[in-house]
């Protein structure tokens, strides 16, 4: 409404599509400063940005609604009514472009980023451009504090409620209540704190991902610079073993493959090419952009050049740090959202019963009515429970390390026991992140190879019949050459483990030659020699190397001709059978991609001879190779040119040498499944446990992983229905479209880190408890956005490691099975001792306020029970047993149950609080009531209430023994309903009393020291406020026997009409909502 300070010119567009460049200046005359500008977009005008000199003042400006925000872009201009310095909202040029930078040309990235590929930026522009993008670093919150950890500790509803019961035990100078309190808090704060001390420090570690430097093309020559000094259109070199500094799209390549595994869970390096990608309309996946290269990946081998088109927040490790930054919107599990919602409802209660022990004595304000109002409103807040619960999680925490999952947040532990569905990755989570060859097709037929990753004593050669096969002929031909046209090297550890070295699929076939026993090192010291390689060629997917056999006559050209030793000249002939079958001294081998290989091919090998390739042959070889793709296997094919007249020139050019092949036959690689996998996969299922896989590859090998470690069965078609989809498809679907859905895929294959946080969030409107494993940089997101995040130990990035509650040390899948028997025996364990608790509780109420109806001489309230002995109750003969219950064994059953997605707070909980609550509130009351009145005199005498001289004692002596004989009935109830509770169905008699010991030893020792504050002198007048008893334990022990038929009835009538506590098989994928 103001005058406006500037007009706004909108001029051509001469940024990109959408944007327009801008100029501000005042309404009566030019500018001042003309570089100051404002870029927006002119068709929705919803954002502004300023930027100009450091020196420039910039006044506030007044504009529409329709302007959302506006800051000053550079640094010590001031604030204009926006954020400053938002990373978010800098210009990003990736979307200045008309399209994504994979899909537009080089020609037009250089344009628009005002950039020339041989010169690359100038030292001036590259600093104009930092002050306006901000440095190439990853911004976050930093590890919380010390402090920060132990003031969250506070932030629940019943350590709040402790605080104030503290507060006023203090204002009345009631200090034994005071320091039983301050030790409850005290033991609530302290184990949650250690739990947690060493909290996510993900940014550190997602820093820690980024190059140190950089070499980049400025003025026309390659410079080294530190990587946050990149900046968008800056020319950057790489080479092999860089880490990429920044989101790039790559203009030069030079058989350029880089390690994307952090990002894409994929095992094997990522080729890349220059070419834009082809615009299909849709969203092309991360893995998929071949023409891209990512911060924090890594070359794997070859050489390129690459345009920056995102630095620092804006790249697609920046999203997933934005995405960690801003973490779960509420990160505390459901048993700690219902103990808060629980508490304050208590303390509302609470506060109620203090009005009426206030009402009931007149309203009087004396010290001695203060004190048992508050002593009332603690009797109905279970102070123990919050000390109980976090000793029950940090011993199962305790457990959970010994099985080798480590428990990063205290809370996970609970959730486990909720947990519905499991939403792992493939690479290194299911599977072992290793490519290893298990299928080997030749002319002659196929031939399994099995074995567990690059272990060599257990492989067993088999055709599809499970009849051992041996190595001979053109098999024994085909893994030779596979061997001698292979860089990687394969050496055994003194721990016995081998180590590998090398590209995975390389690695691979060289496994495969040592299971054979043929392993390169071997075939050399055999006399075999490379004397010529053609490295392989991303254009030509191919590689191709020349070999000789030291027995071999044929002479090499003088330009490679050596001398030949006494050592090969004494190499008989006997050993042509160490190389091939087809006496081939010398040869060139190429393998690759098998369209490549059988295009070079004009025989193949069959029955010891080399016949003419044909049409029909062709056919038979395509069938099988989409036969084995269709398994999920990488298909690389061999071929041979083997020459014993000469006519192969090492110094001929590649085409020369690649050319008149014989077709050998193909090796069929995959990412193999853990052995522990499937198990883990059908106990989860019998758990009412769905699993479901989110890879990066594609979707035959996900199909085929899935169906193999059982997470499809075998009958299911992966073309039809839901089952598998690629996040393309997934990410089509709008919220809504995924919620009609009849039940989501249990595979996604092509998985980007957006598409497993919509498949989270999409299980979370469906009611369900999700857990998400996974060890690479793409997953962290959907740790964060899960119920419970488990990320891998060995294998796991940091990032990963630190975005998860839970750190598996193994790697192992089975694992997590542990885990969350584990979590299934807390939160059962968890759900015995509320009942325990609130049971008591519930019964001090019943009989503390019912007994505020006897009255005195002085028509005050005679108290059922000292101050001290109610919190004697809540703290002696409640919470240790119930830490006991907090330690109780797995049920064999637990693992056939379904998930308790109902919460603690069921039916059949309710009901035991009220039944046993009452019911020993009522006995309580009754016994009180019957000592007093009809065995005793019924003189309820005056001030019996506290402990003043003996004259009182004598005068109190009945209240006295009422008192005490509540007192122990009540104490001795919970004690026997703490073996009651251990199975919430099972009679007392069928219980396995001897699973649990110290929860036996805690009931004998407090049934011992409760009994004693009756009988040792002092104690038992001063503090107590009671007297010893005698005839008095008749009553007790009726009581008890009442109260246990009272529990067995209801046992009873559970185990009749409630629905039995059985699982059975979970589902593959879940359908409709569970609420």
């Amino acid at each position: 409404g103001g005058k406006p300070i500037f007009s706004l010119n909108l001029q051509e567009n001469v940024v990109g599509t959408n944007h327009a460049l801008v100029r501000a200046f005042p309404t009566k005359k030019e500018p001042p400063n003309p570089d100051h500008r404002i870029r927006g977009n002119p068709n929705s005008l919803l954002r502004l940005v300023i930027t100009g000199r450091s020196d420039a003042s910039a006044s506030r400006l007044s504009f529409s609604q329709q302007f959302v925000s506006i800051w000053p872009h550079q640094r010590g201009m001031g604030n204009c009514g926006g954020r400053e310095n938002a990373s978010n909202d800098r210009l990003d040029p990736l979307f200045q472009l008309a399209r994504p930078a994979y899909l537009s040309s080089i020609s037009d990235i250089e344009k628009v980023l005002k950039v020339d590929i041989d010169n690359g930026l100038a030292q001036v522009e590259s600093k104009r451009r930092s002050d306006i993008h901000g440095v190439n670093e990853l911004e976050g919150n930093g590890p919380p504090s010390a402090l920060k950890i132990l003031a969250k500790q506070f932030l629940n509803g019943l350590t709040i409620i402790l605080g104030i019961a503290i507060i006023v035990s203090a204002i009345t100078y009631q200090w034994i209540e005071v320091g039983v309190l301050l030790f409850v808090l005290a033991t609530n704060t302290g184990v949650g704190f250690f739990q947690e001390w060493k909290s996510a420090r993900t940014m550190a570690s997602l820093r820690g991902m980024s190059a140190p430097a950089a070499r980049v093309r400025r003025d026309g020559e390659v410079v080294m610079v530190t990587a946050s000094s990149v900046v968008p259109g800056d020319i950057v070199i790489l080479q092999d073993g860089d880490v990429v500094c920044a989101d790039m799209r790559i203009c030069a390549s030079h058989n350029l493959h880089i390690d994307e595994a952090l990002l894409t869970g994929e095992a094997e390096p990522v080729e890349k090419e220059v070419d834009a990608l082809e615009d299909t309309g849709v969203d092309i996946p991360l893995g998929d952009r071949i023409n891209m290269g990512y911060m924090g990946t890594i070359v794997s081998k070859g050489k390129g050049v690459g345009i920056v088109v995102a630095t620092g927040m804006q790249t697609q490790v920046g999203k997933i740090a934005d995405r960690i930054n801003k973490g779960r919107g509420d990160n505390k599990t459901q048993l700690q959202k219902r103990l808060d919602y629980m508490a304050y409802i208590l303390f509302g209660v609470s506060l109620l019963l203090a009005l009426v022990v206030f009402g009931a004595n007149g309203w009087a304000r004396d010290t001695e009515v203060v004190l048992y109002a508050v002593a009332v409103a603690i009797a109905i807040i279970p102070e123990g429970l919050v000390a109980v619960v976090t000793l029950t999680m940090a011993l199962g925490v305790r457990s959970m390390a010994k099985q080798r999952a480590l428990v990063r947040k205290l809370a996970a532990v609970e959730a486990l026991g909720t947990i519905t569905d499991i939403c792992s990755d493939k690479t290194g989570t299911l599977t072992q992140a290793k490519m290893v060859a298990t299928r080997v097709w030749t002319p002659a037929g196929d031939v399994k190879v099995s074995g567990v990753g690059f272990s060599f004593k257990k492989a067993k050669f088999t055709d599809l019949n499970d009849e051992k096969v041996a190595i001979e002929g053109s098999i024994a031909d085909l893994i030779r050459c596979a061997a001698l046209c292979n860089n990687a090297t394969i050496a055994a550890r003194e721990d016995g483990s081998i180590s590998a070295i090398g590209d995975p699929t390389e690695t691979a076939l060289q496994v495969l030659a040592h299971k054979a026993d043929l392993s390169k090192p071997k075939l050399m010291k055999k006399g075999w020699k490379i004397v010529q390689e053609h490295v392989f060629d991303s254009n030509v997917k191919r590689m191709t190397v020349i070999a000789r056999h030291a027995s071999s006559k044929i002479k090499t050209p003088k330009s490679k001709r050596k001398a030949a030793t006494k050592e090969t000249e004494k190499i008989a002939m006997a050993e042509v059978d160490d190389r091939f079958v087809g006496s081939w001294p010398f040869l060139a081998v190429l393998k690759g991609a098998p369209e490549r290989v059988l295009g070079c091919c004009d025989f193949y090998y069959q029955g010891g001879e080399a016949k003419p390739m044909d049409k029909k042959f062709q056919k038979r070889f395509e069938k099988k190779n989409l036969e084995l793709a269709s398994l999920g296997l990488r298909v690389i094919a061999i071929a041979v040119r083997p020459d014993d007249t000469g006519e192969l020139d090492i110094d001929a050019p590649r085409e020369e040498v690649e050319k008149n092949m014989t077709f050998l036959g193909v090796v069929g690689i995959y990412d193999p499944p853990r052995l522990e996998s499937k198990p883990a996969v059908n106990t989860c299922r019998e758990a009412g446990i769905i699993v479901r896989m989110a890879t990066g590859d594609q979707r035959p090998t996900a199909a085929a992983i899935a169906r193999e470690v059982g997470i499809l069965s075998a009958d299911d078609d992966p073309e039809k229905g839901a089952l598998v989809m690629t996040s393309t498809e997934f990410d089509q679907l709008d919220e809504d479209a995924v919620d009609d859905m009849e039940r989501l895929p249990c595979v996604l294959a092509r998985c980007s880190p957006e598409t497993k946080v919509r498949l989270v969030e999409a299980l979370h409107r469906r009611g369900r408890f999700v857990a998400m494993t996974g060890d690479g940089v793409n997953d962290a997101p959907a740790l964060r956005a899960a119920d419970v995040g488990v990320a891998m130990g060995q294998s796991g990035s940091d990032v990963a490691r630190e975005a998860a509650d839970i750190v598996l040390t193994d790697d192992n899948f089975s694992t997590i099975v542990a885990a969350v028997r584990e979590g299934r025996r807390i939160f059962a364990n968890i759900s015995k001792f509320i009942v325990h608790l609130m049971a008591g509780n519930v019964a001090e109420v019943i009989a503390l306020i019912i007994g505020l109806a006897f009255k005195d001489g002085n028509n005050r309230s005679v108290y059922l029970m000292s101050p001290l002995q109610i919190l004697w109750l809540n703290m002696v003969t409640s919470s240790p047993p119930a830490l006991g219950l907090g330690i109780e064994p797995l049920s064999k059953k637990e693992m056939k149950k379904p998930p308790q997605v109902a919460g603690l707070w069921t039916w059949e909980v309710l009901l035991d609080l009220f039944v046993y609550g009452s019911s020993m509130g009522a006995l309580t009351l009754g016994a009180f009531t019957l000592v007093l009145f009809r065995f005793g005199d019924g003189n309820v005498g005056v001030g019996c209430n506290k402990h003043t001289d003996d004259a009182q004692i004598l005068a109190c002596n009945t209240v006295f023994r009422a008192r005490a004989t509540a007192f122990l009935f009540l104490s001795l109830a919970l004690l026997l309903l703490s073996i009651e509770c251990k199975h919430p169905r099972r009679a007392i008699w069928r219980i396995n009393w001897g699973n649990n010991k110290r929860l036996l030893l805690i009931v004998v020792i407090g049934a011992a020291v409760t009994i004693a504050t009756a009988y040792i002198p002092v104690i038992n007048t001063n503090v107590f406020v009671q007297t010893g008893i005698s005839w008095e334990w008749g009553i007790i022990a009726i009581g008890l026997v009442i109260f246990l038929i009272v529990v067995e009835i209801l046992k009873a009538f559970k185990r009749r009409f409630m629905p039995k506590q059985t699982g059975g098989p979970g589902q593959l994928c879940c359908s409709k909502k569970i609420r």
